[in-house]
């Protein structure tokens, strides 16, 4: 658009092409405050460590046109400088970011007595933490660049311009360095980079570091948020006398069977790819599955006979049956023959003959089935009211072998604990639930308190503490279940139970799933990937570890 700004056409001219060529730079420098905008909400958006440092990269060479450009972070020790990218055009050269690791080696920032090194441009950015430009380094004065003119020799490559820029956080720490090298016209030639690079590349790198900077607290954050959780794990389990750690146990086998399903090329997985966020989530839900127990009393979780109370309760009953045996040894000297036998015969509903034999196989029995047990059968039951229903009075004495609590206790088909304290320990699942429920985890994080709570759940329905079914239990849940049912089982020293094989331990886990516990897939996975022995040979004693034979297992839930 022209104007008409004077009747003089020469001065007219001169007028509108000022007007043309304010124009274009308020155009170009608004095209740029856009570019950098935008730059600003990428890397604000992005928290993909190797996507932020393409991202730098990509745009700062967008803008400057440069050949080459190299992206340093400092190393967590903050003793040196990484190659994170490495780019040049010229050369078809990019390592690092999302395009594999750079294999050069870190440049030291402090020399071998601890002073910080300055001889070198981007070692003395960082320490001085103010950028440099060189129209041609080689004129540089005071700096070493060797390394630079040994690369060029022998790449045969020629570094001229070079605009070197610290990445600061908000509080003047230096994250890293960014530098760019040869900015090119339009005809391809090397060119010198202007004050409008130095201050757009200077505000690229001030956004890159704020980017840095949320991206390595949100790293520490998740890292303590782990390290929190850990901790727990590890004073839950310091409240059982029993070094048995479980929750550790559970969460490295959890850790092992996600990431080998997020692996599978073929099967049932193969489309299964966990992402990293995922993973964690699933590794936290892991750790966390028993984190209900902090409330679970002392006396439930590490209850290792049916009987035990402050001492074991076998104990009494051995003393209880001893003074049985002085009773009878005194009835036997002062009554009739006839009498005593009628008195035997009336307590304990046996013949003389056998009363010692009687009372020494009833403590045995008792010894037996205190310790617990997969599964206790009718006939033992019976037993134990047998022996309960012995209960009498001589000469203001109580006589008898087992009290009510006795009778109870033994009467437990599965483990150590009654019905009771049973409830007790599986009210841990609801309290894992309520604790972790109320925290406010990351979006990406939002499952770990389902995962972490459904452990207990059943395919079939029949599990706690919410009875949910196959649909409503995603794979990291089934995931876990598997984890702690095969921990437990395999452990060596859980206090209800005696050592199991491994063979022993699949067993019960097949027949699991042919009740309809477990997942048959899943458990097809951990059978066939070898997974059971790899976490096996690392925490069962080499005595557990015995042949295990897989089609015979999958016939167990596989086959009516």
């Amino acid at each position: 658009m022209k104007y008409d700004f004077n009747d003089n056409p020469q001065i007219n001219k001169t007028l509108n092409l000022v007007v043309e060529t304010i124009s274009s730079l308020a155009e170009e420098q608004l095209e740029h405050i856009k570019q950098l905008t935008k730059i600003g909400e990428s890397l604000s958006s992005e928290t993909d460590l190797n996507k932020i440092f393409d991202m730098i990269l990509d745009e700062g060479v967008a803008f400057t046109k440069a050949d080459g450009a190299t992206i340093y972070k400092v190393n967590d020790e903050g003793t040196a400088l990484e190659f994170e990218v490495i780019y040049n055009g010229t050369m078809g050269m990019r390592q690092g970011g999302a395009h594999g690791a750079v294999d050069w080696s870190p440049l030291p920032l402090y020399d071998a007595e601890g002073n910080p090194e300055l001889s070198h441009i981007v070692t003395s950015v960082y320490h001085r933490k103010q950028g440099l430009c060189f129209d041609d380094v080689y004129k540089s004065e005071g700096y070493d660049i060797s390394g630079t003119v040994s690369f060029d020799r022998s790449s045969d490559y020629r570094c001229e311009a070079m605009l070197t820029i610290p990445l600061k956080d908000h509080e003047d720490n230096v994250l890293g360095v960014i530098q760019f090298i040869n900015p090119l016209d339009e005809n391809k030639e090397v060119t010198v980079f202007t004050d409008e690079h130095r201050a757009m590349l200077s505000s690229l790198a001030s956004q890159a570091a704020i980017a840095l900077s949320n991206r390595k607290l949100i790293a520490n954050l998740e890292n303590l948020l782990m390290e929190f959780m850990r901790a727990i794990a590890t004073a839950i389990e310091q409240k059982s006398k029993y070094s048995s750690n479980h929750i550790t146990r559970v969460a490295q086998l959890t850790n092992m069977i996600a990431a080998k399903i997020s692996d599978a090329k073929e099967g049932p997985y193969s489309e299964v790819n966990f992402s990293r966020n995922e993973l964690n989530e699933i590794s936290m839900a892991g750790w966390m599955h028993d984190v209900g127990k902090i409330i679970t009393p002392e006396f439930v979780m590490d209850k290792s006979t049916k009987l035990e109370r402050i001492m074991d309760g076998v104990d009494m009953i051995k003393e209880r049956i001893a003074h049985l045996k002085t009773l009878f040894k005194y009835l036997q000297l002062s009554l009739s023959e006839t009498d005593y036998r009628s008195f035997v015969k009336e307590h304990l509903d046996i013949d003389i003959a056998d009363l010692s034999s009687y009372l020494d196989d009833a403590l045995l029995f008792v010894q037996k089935l205190n310790l617990g047990g997969e599964y206790v059968a009718q006939e033992a039951l019976d037993k134990v009211e047998a022996l309960a229903a012995i209960n009498f009075e001589y000469e203001g004495n109580q006589y008898r072998i087992l009290d009510e609590l006795d009778r109870k206790n033994l009467s437990i088909r599965r483990g150590t604990l009654n019905n009771e304290e049973l409830e007790i320990m599986r009210d841990h699942v609801s309290l894992t639930w309520a604790m972790l429920s109320q925290l406010s985890f990351p979006k990406k994080y939002q499952h770990v308190a389902f995962y972490a709570a459904s452990h207990h759940e059943a395919l079939n329905g029949s599990g706690y503490p919410k009875g949910l079914r196959a649909a409503e239990l995603p794979l990291p849940s089934r995931i876990i279940a598997v984890a702690d049912i095969f921990q437990a089982l395999t452990s060596a020293d859980r206090p209800y139970k005696t050592n199991k094989t491994l063979s022993e331990a699949l067993q019960i886990m097949a027949k699991m799933v042919k009740d309809g516990l477990l997942d048959p897939e899943l458990m097809d996975f951990f059978l066939e990937s070898g997974l059971y022995l790899e976490f096996a040979e690392k925490h069962m004693k080499e005595d557990q570890i015995d042949e295990v034979d897989i089609p015979l297992l999958k016939n167990l839930y596989y086959l009516d």
